[in-house]
């Protein structure tokens, strides 16, 4: 028996998917979970934002988020939309997963490229966005009709929240690019970043502005650099929020106030929803304007019944 072993400078053909999302990262730097937890951010934002862009072409379509491949060296992963109708019945006649397929792809291009751009807020518009992402669906024909929405402004903030965490998992050095399957591979620009609440602002039509009231919150990711917001936990909540007692962050920061995850902060909080120009939330932001205390999560942390054991 025998082998033979052919030499090509051709890039192996990809596997049966819509895209990959590859990380080229820097050895010996930064946390070595932190490639792994922007793949993770990746894809989640892809798939949320997946749902809501099928929308546009069909109620009745669903996306799922199938892994295909996994490519090492750099850290490549090659995903699929496996898309399914609904209870429709005029989907079932048409052969539209190709053409939809294309169109989640394309759209997800287009916001990468758009938070990519350079320039601030006055720069970029978010309904420009939102009319782009419209006419891709509209070149898809799926329907034969004229009547694809644009994706709500709500749905585009949360692309942008996801998308930008990728980057801020990653550090100078690193590389992230988006390959669709038949198109020009897109590198995420890693030096521009975005406030998202300057994105935000380009959809609020309207801000409510809640009394200042003393809450509970559980800290479930502390901001120790001073310069993003807090992971808290408020029941079931999952929430974001800035703290703006700088007295109390000097201390913090300077060590002489210990915060570990799981810990609580009783604090007074400045809580606003925005709303749209279709009316409708798209955020509800929060603000922490003074910390009084730090409750010590004993349960977790051992000497919950300590006082017990006293004769």
């Amino acid at each position: 028996m025998s082998a033979a072993v052919t030499l090509t400078t051709h890039r192996p053909a990809p596997p049966e998917a819509d895209f990959a999302f590859e990380i080229d990262f820097k050895r010996g730097e930064g946390s070595a979970s932190r490639v792994f937890l922007a793949i993770n951010d990746f894809i989640r934002g892809c798939e949320r934002l997946d749902a809501e862009l099928a929308q546009a072409i069909d109620n009745n379509i669903e996306t799922v988020m199938v892994l295909e491949d996994i490519e090492a060296g750099s850290i490549k992963v090659w995903l699929r939309n496996a898309l399914r109708a609904v209870e429709d019945d005029a989907l079932k006649t048409l052969d539209w997963k190709p053409a939809v397929g294309k169109y989640l792809v394309r759209a997800k291009y287009a916001v990468i490229e758009w938070l990519d751009e350079a320039g601030g807020p006055e720069a970029k518009s978010l309904p420009a966005l939102a009319r782009k992402i419209q006419a891709i669906a509209t070149e898809t024909d799926v329907k034969h009709l004229p009547d694809y929405r644009a994706p709500t402004p709500k749905a585009l903030l949360e692309a942008a929240r996801d998308f930008e965490g990728v980057k801020n998992q990653l550090v100078l050095g690193d590389r992230a690019t988006y390959i669709p399957k038949d198109g020009e591979p897109l590198e995420m620009n890693l030096a521009v970043r975005w406030d998202i609440e300057d994105i935000e602002a380009m959809a609020v039509k309207e801000t409510v502005q809640f009394p200042i009231a003393p809450m509970i919150l559980a800290v479930k990711k502390p901001d120790y650099l001073g310069d993003s917001k807090w992971e808290l936990r408020h029941g079931k909540r999952a929430i974001s929020a800035k703290i703006e007692d700088r007295e109390w962050l000097i201390r913090f920061q300077g060590r002489q106030i210990d915060v570990r995850p799981g810990d609580a902060l009783r604090c007074e909080v400045k809580i606003e929803h925005l709303y749209g120009h279709d009316n409708e939330l798209l955020t509800e932001r929060y603000t922490i304007v003074h910390v009084s205390d730090v409750l010590v999560d004993r349960y977790h942390q051992g000497g919950l019944f300590d006082d017990d054991k006293k004769p």
